[in-house]
Parts: structure tokens; C-alpha cells; sequence
């Protein structure tokens, strides 16, 4: 149980305690309050209260380190009102370089930019514009100058000067509006890509998705670029072309070919009968120019069938020199035949006509049908490797590639391939039409091997190594002007006879 006297004690401790923190207290020694202050006991707060004067003491509590400070606030002029900016896209690299640089180094950076501080409208008073610009960029912003004398807070620009000991609160113009500067690089306006005033509507397009468009919408106009095909691409686009094309633009007027418009002339003088029969005649012209453009060349007017074709003609004058220099080099072995197919052998179709041919140094003619078989079997290799449509490389890598004699290999391109471009890459293309050239010879040299009969008794083992279907066989042989025989063994059998008929001419469905 707690004492009496112990209580009391507590009790008078608590009261003095109460008296001295109500009490005021005094000021140290040397110690003078500033300025007019009054102190509220209840609320505990300071007021401010300012002199009729111009100029305004600054009031502080009470310190060891407080002074007296002039305050000056002036009044709105629209003329010499300080403009308060922004830069969102980030300080002027003229700024922040010479803030960062020695004074030394102050001559090597640009100057900071310079600003003009314009109306808005000449016909009115509100509403400003400012434009500033630098070395690398221009800053522009503006203002309506409307809903500015309802804010209640304003923004002011304190400048203190130390010598007075006065701070100058200075509004800033347009009623505190902080105008934001739009950044534009200068070099980008004098740029000719930006002269829209010439670009295509595709050009335009282009550059709208390229800097607003999604990936995939930018992925498809890379395929679109990918897909645009060049002049230098197509395949027959040669120097004739070029010159036909140039020709045509030299001369307005010439428009059509002098074959055509002879052939016009001549239809246009006849009548009736004359008429169809010229019309015809016109039409065998063409084609058998596209014919004889197609077949390997041939005699129309030979005496014998063996005559027809010449398989030297074919090959050219290098391919055929370098077919001879093998054969001779094989024929005076013991075992030509093998000699002549070598460590891997050649396809059946040719290995079987070698082997009916006969010893070339007792029988007359029969070099020139080894040759022609050795063309035929190069022939079957190169259809069998150039299958693509389009082969990449020079003609010395192709000849690697296709396992030929350079002079063979540069014959074969130049008959059955034309030199392209696909996606920036050189090489040679293959399109039907040279596809079919190729089949078709192949085919009449097979035929021509079989020596002077110019009589093959099936041509089906021919087909399999050539991957063809016998029927269209059958229709190249036919167009070559061969006829063929089915037999009941159900073997194809073909031959040449002369005079050389050729097929008429396929019409037309009337529709």
C-alpha cells in the first residue's frame, strides 16, 4: 500500500511541472524577434501581417540564424513578363553540353537555342506562340490565351539579390502558363524523301506502315519486295528484246513488226477464197518457224532419214571435240565398251545400244554412232540433274555440279537453259517450253544411235531412265515428224521415213 506522504510528493511534482510549461519563457541574452508576430495560445499559429509599403518584410520564428528579408512582388505586364517552357523530349543537347563542359571547351559546342515570343492572331490579343530553334533543332508551342483568370494558383518567377537582400517575385506571362516545346529535328524538313509532293500513292502508303504499321503488315510488304520481279529476271530477256523494245519507243509509229504488217498488207489486198487460203498459209508460216525454233535442226529436203538430223550439228563444234577425243581415247582398248562407261556405268537404254554396236575399226560409219550414243547418254544425265527450275552458280561450279565436260556442260546451258536472277542470285532458269527442248532432243538422238535405219524398237526403257510417261514420248516423236507403232508385245516402236511430213497444226476449241 502506497504512503500518504509518497502521494503527495507525486502530486507536487505533476504541479510544477504543469506551471513551467505554461509559463512564458525568457529570451537568451543578445537574442531580438523580427519582424510582426502574433501568437495565437489557442491555435498556436503565426500570422503574417504585411506594411501598406511596396516592399514586404519576409517574417520568420525566432532563431539565432534568421534575418530580414525584403519581399517585392510585381505587378502582371504582358511585355516583360518571363516565359515559363518545358522541354518533354528532354534538355537541348546545346544546353546540357555547356553545362557539363570546361570553360575551355565553351567554343567547340553550339549555342543554346533562341526563342521568339509572338501573337497567336494578329486580330487578337490573346493567345501566344513561341518558336525557338538551334543548330540541330527547332521548339515550337502556343496558346488559345482563354480559361487563364479563373485559376487560383499562379505561378511566379522568385529572383533573390543578395546585395539588397531582396527577393523579386515576378508573374510569369500568359496568367503561369508552362508551355511545352515540340521538338523537330531541322535536317529531317530539308530531306527530298520527305517531298511527298512527289511520291506515289504506293510510296506514301509504304511509309505510313513502315513507321506505324505492325510486324506482320511490315512482313508482307518485305514479301512484296521480295516477289517484284526485274527486267534482268526474266528469262529471254536478252539484249534482242532490249533493242526490239527500244526500237519500238524510238518510233511511235512502229508498233507492229515488218512480218506482221506484211502479212496484214497481204490480207487486206484479198478477198474470198484468196483470202482463206492466204490466212492459212500465214498461220503455217509462224508455225513452222516456231518449229523448226523447237526441233533439234533438221534437213526438210534430205534423200535418206539418216540424213534428217546430225548429231554433230547438235552437240557444236567443242562438245563434239571433246566427244571425240573420249571415244578415240576408249575404241583401241581391249574392252572399249567398258572403257567407254566407265567406273560407274551408264543408264541401260544407252548401255544397250553400245552393246548391239559393232567393232568401230572393222565397220565404217559406226564411230559416228558411238559418239552420237555418248551424246545421248550425256544428254540423259543432264536431264536427270538440271531438273530444277532455276540452277544458282556459275558454269564452272554447274559443270561440278552436273558431273559434265566443260564443253559439254556450257552446250547443254546454252541450248536448254537462259542465264537469270532469282532473289539477287546468278544462275540459269529452266521454263517448259526449254524443258520440252530438251526432252525432244534427247528423244531424236536416242533415235538417230540406232544408225542408219533411224528404227528403234522400243523406247520404253528410254522413258523409265528419263522419268516421261511413253505417251508423251510418243507425242514429242510425232512432232519431230517419227512415226509410232504399238506393238502386241506392247512395246512403242518408232521410226523415220522421208520425205519429212511434221503434223498440221493443232486448233482451237470453238467456244
Amino acid at each position: 500500500m502506497e504512503s500518504p506522504t509518497r502521494s503527495k510528493s507525486k502530486k507536487a511534482r505533476k504541479e510544477k511541472k504543469r506551471r513551467h510549461s505554461t509559463e512564458p519563457r525568457a529570451s537568451k541574452k543578445g537574442r531580438k524577434s523580427v519582424g510582426s508576430i502574433k501568437e495565437e495560445e489557442e491555435s498556436k499559429r503565426v500570422k503574417f501581417e504585411e506594411e501598406k509599403i511596396s516592399t514586404v518584410k519576409c517574417l520568420t520564428f525566432p532563431s539565432k540564424y534568421s534575418t530580414e528579408i525584403k519581399v517585392s512582388v510585381e505587378e502582371e505586364d504582358s511585355a516583360t513578363n518571363p516565359v515559363m517552357v518545358s522541354f518533354p523530349a528532354g534538355l537541348p543537347s546545346s544546353i546540357t553540353d555547356r553545362s557539363d563542359a570546361t570553360n575551355d571547351e565553351d567554343d567547340n559546342h553550339s549555342s543554346p537555342p533562341v526563342f521568339t515570343w509572338t501573337k497567336a492572331r494578329q486580330a487578337s490579343s490573346k493567345g501566344r506562340l513561341i518558336h525557338g530553334e538551334d543548330s540541330t533543332c527547332t521548339y515550337t508551342a502556343g496558346n488559345e490565351g482563354r480559361a487563364h483568370d479563373g485559376r487560383k494558383t499562379k505561378l511566379y518567377v522568385a529572383v533573390y539579390h543578395k546585395p539588397s537582400n531582396t527577393i523579386k517575385f515576378i508573374p510569369s506571362a500568359e496568367k503561369g502558363t508552362v508551355f511545352a516545346l515540340n521538338q523537330t529535328v531541322s535536317s529531317y524538313k530539308s530531306s527530298k524523301s520527305l517531298d511527298f509532293s512527289n511520291l506515289t500513292m504506293n510510296e506514301r502508303r509504304r511509309m505510313v506502315f513502315e513507321s506505324f504499321g505492325s510486324s506482320k503488315k511490315k512482313k508482307v510488304l518485305r514479301s512484296q519486295d521480295a516477289n517484284v520481279v526485274e527486267m534482268r529476271s526474266v528469262v529471254g530477256a536478252g539484249e534482242g528484246m532490249m533493242k526490239a523494245l527500244g526500237k519500238q519507243m524510238e518510233d511511235g509509229n512502229n508498233l507492229v513488226s515488218d512480218s506482221n504488217k506484211k502479212v496484214m498488207e497481204e490480207l487486206s489486198k484479198k478477198s474470198g477464197a484468196d483470202l482463206k487460203y492466204s490466212t492459212t498459209t500465214a498461220i503455217d508460216k509462224a508455225y513452222a518457224e516456231a518449229r523448226r525454233a523447237f526441233l533439234p535442226p533438221f534437213d526438210e529436203e534430205a534423200s535418206e532419214p539418216y540424213r534428217v538430223y546430225d548429231s554433230q550439228e547438235v552437240a557444236g563444234e567443242d562438245a563434239w571435240g571433246q566427244i571425240s577425243r573420249i571415244v578415240d581415247a576408249c575404241i583401241h582398248k581391249d574392252d572399249w565398251k567398258e572403257a567407254m562407261q566407265g567406273k560407274y556405268g551408264w543408264p541401260e537404254s544407252t548401255s544397250k545400244l553400245l552393246d548391239g554396236i559393232g567393232n568401230p575399226q572393222q565397220k565404217k560409219g559406226t564411230k559416228y554412232q558411238i559418239k552420237t550414243v555418248c551424246l545421248v547418254n550425256y544428254l540423259i544425265r543432264f536431264n536427270d540433274k538440271a531438273s530444277k527450275n532455276f540452277m544458282d552458280g556459275t558454269p564452272e561450279e554447274l559443270t561440278k555440279f552436273l558431273g559434265l565436260p566443260k564443253s559439254i556442260c556450257d552446250r547443254f546451258l546454252e541450248l536448254f537453259c537462259a542465264a537469270s536472277y532469282d532473289r539477287g542470285r546468278a544462275g540459269y532458269a529452266t521454263t517448259k517450253q526449254l524443258k520440252d527442248k530438251r526432252v525432244i532432243y534427247t528423244l531424236v538422238m536416242y533415235l538417230l544411235a540406232h544408225g542408219k535405219e533411224m528404227k528403234a524398237g522400243s523406247i520404253e526403257q528410254l522413258c523409265l531412265d528419263m522419268k516421261i510417261e511413253t505417251r508423251d514420248a510418243v507425242s514429242f516423236y510425232r512432232e519431230a515428224g517419227c512415226k509410232c507403232v504399238k506393238g502386241k508385245n506392247g512395246h512403242t516402236s518408232i521410226s523415220l521415213s522421208v520425205p519429212l511430213i511434221f503434223p498440221n497444226p493443232k486448233r482451237g476449241k470453238k467456244t
